[in-house]
C-alpha cells in the first residue's frame, strides 16, 4: 500500500506517521512524504497512490506562507484521476477553516479531520485508514459479457481466487503476477448491461485499468476466423436517424489513449499471435492475426450479412461486431477522463453470417483472455 502524507509541521507529521504505522503493515507499506502544495501536486503527478493525506493550511512552495489548499485541494480531486483512484483524508489543526472545509469536501465523499491536543482525531484517523486498507484500490477490472468468456482466464496462467456478489456485480478476483483484480461478468449481454456494469465496477473497485475480454463476430472482408481484433476505435453502430427506411448514422466514436494504442500496436504481432494460441485446439486456426481495428457495438446478435454491408458504409475497415465493447470503452473514457487505461480484446468466432455457431467459443474466450493478462503486466507492471 502506497501513501502520500502532506504536512509541513514536522511534530504533527510524526503523529500522524505514528497512527498510520499503528494501522498499517511496514513491510507492505511505503510512505512518501511532502511538505507543500507543489511538492504534493508533482509527486500525484508522477505515482499512484492508494490513500492520500493532506494538511489543509501548508505553504503553497518551499518557505512561503501558509495557505488554506481547500480550493486547490478540491479542484485536484475532480479532475485528477488520484481523486476516482485513491482514498482521501484532509487533517487540520485550524479551527476557524474545519466547518467550510467540511462543507467543501463534503461534495467529494472526503473527511476532513480536525487535529487538536486532546487527541481524539487519532481515533478518527485509525478508523479512516481501517476502512481505507479495506477498500484498497485493485489495479485492474475486466467485463466479460458471458460467464464462458470469464472462464477463459482459467488458461492464462492466472491466480483464481474467491467468487462473491458485491454491490450486485457478478466477481471473481484474480491475480497477475503482484496485480489484483476482478473479472466481472454482465447479468445479461447487450450494450447497456454492458454499461451498467462497468461503471458500477470503476466506482467500486478504483482500478488503474479496465478490459473487456471475450469473443465477437467479424466482417468477412476484413478479417477471419480466430483474428484477435483489438478496437482502437468503437461507437454503437445502430445510432441515428431512421428516414425512410434507411437509417442515417449519428456517429459517437471512443478511442483508447494513445500511448496505449502504440503498445497494442507494437503487440499485435505475429509471434504474439502464436504464443497466445499456444497447447491449445484448432490447428486450422494457429495463422489467425492479431488486428488493431475499429469494432462496431449493437444491441443485436449479427447473422445477417446484409447488416455488415450496412456497418461497412460507416467504417471501411471495421472488423469485428459486438454488442458491449463500445459501452466498456466509453466507461472507461469516462471514469480516467480520456488517459488511464482501457481496451477490448475480443477473438472471431463467427463471421457474423447464417453459418455462425459455438465450435470456437471456448477457443477464443482463452486467446483473448491470455492477450489481455499479457496487456495489463505490460502496461501496469512497467515502472512509473
Amino acid at each position: 500500500m502506497k501513501i502520500l502524507l502532506v504536512e509541513n509541521d514536522a511534530a504533527k507529521r510524526e503523529q500522524i506517521e505514528a497512527v498510520l504505522w499503528t494501522e498499517l503493515d511496514r513491510d507492505e507499506t511505503q510512505i512518501i512524504l511532502a511538505v507543500t502544495v507543489n511538492d504534493a501536486m508533482v509527486k500525484i503527478a508522477a505515482d499512484r497512490f492508494d490513500l492520500i493525506v493532506v494538511d489543509l493550511v501548508l505553504p503553497q512552495i518551499t518557505d512561503g506562507a501558509e495557505v488554506d489548499a481547500t480550493e486547490q485541494w478540491c479542484e485536484l480531486i475532480e479532475h485528477h484521476l488520484s481523486g476516482r483512484t485513491a482514498s482521501w483524508i484532509v487533517m487540520t489543526a485550524h479551527s476557524q477553516v474545519v466547518q467550510s472545509a467540511r462543507d467543501s469536501f463534503a461534495q467529494h465523499d472526503v473527511a476532513v479531520v480536525k487535529f487538536d491536543e486532546t487527541g481524539s482525531w487519532r481515533q478518527t484517523l485509525a478508523a479512516k485508514v481501517r476502512h481505507s486498507r479495506c477498500t484498497r484500490p485493485l489495479d485492474f477490472v475486466v467485463v466479460c459479457a458471458l460467464a464462458k468468456e470469464r472462464a477463459g482466464f482459467a488458461t492464462a496462467e492466472c491466480e483464481i481466487g474467491r467468487s462473491e456478489v458485491l454491490h450486485g456485480l457478478d466477481c471473481q478476483f484474480l491475480s497477475i503476477g503482484d496485480l489484483r483484480g476482478v473479472i466481472v461478468v454482465q447479468p445479461t449481454p447487450g450494450m447497456i448491461s454492458a454499461a451498467i456494469v462497468a461503471t458500477k465496477a470503476l466506482a467500486l473497485f478504483r482500478p488503474r485499468a479496465l478490459a473487456m475480454s471475450g469473443i465477437c463476430g467479424g466482417r468477412g472482408c476484413q478479417t477471419e476466423l480466430g483474428a484477435l481484433i483489438v478496437p482502437d476505435v468503437s461507437w454503437n453502430y445502430q445510432t441515428g436517424k431512421f428516414v425512410n427506411g434507411e437509417l442515417t448514422p449519428d456517429l459517437l466514436q471512443v478511442v483508447v489513449p494513445p500511448n496505449l494504442r502504440a503498445t497494442l500496436a507494437q503487440m499485435a504481432n505475429a509471434q504474439v499471435s502464436a504464443e497466445l494460441r499456444g497447447g491449445l485446439m484448432h490447428s486450422e486456426l494457429a495463422n489467425a492475426p492479431i488486428q488493431l481495428q475499429p469494432m462496431v457495438s449493437g444491441s443485436q446478435v449479427v447473422a445477417d450479412e446484409s447488416v455488415s454491408e450496412v456497418i461497412g458504409d460507416q467504417g471501411r475497415k471495421v472488423a469485428g461486431v459486438d454488442m458491449e465493447a463500445a459501452s466498456v470503452l466509453f466507461a472507461g473514457q469516462d471514469f480516467f477522463d480520456g488517459s488511464g487505461v482501457y481496451f477490448a480484446a475480443k477473438t472471431v468466432v463467427d463471421l457474423a453470417n447464417p453459418e455462425k455457431d459455438d465450435r470456437y467459443h471456448e477457443y477464443g474466450c482463452a486467446v483473448s483472455a491470455r492477450f489481455v493478462k499479457r496487456v495489463l503486466l505490460k502496461v501496469l507492471a512497467a515502472p512509473n
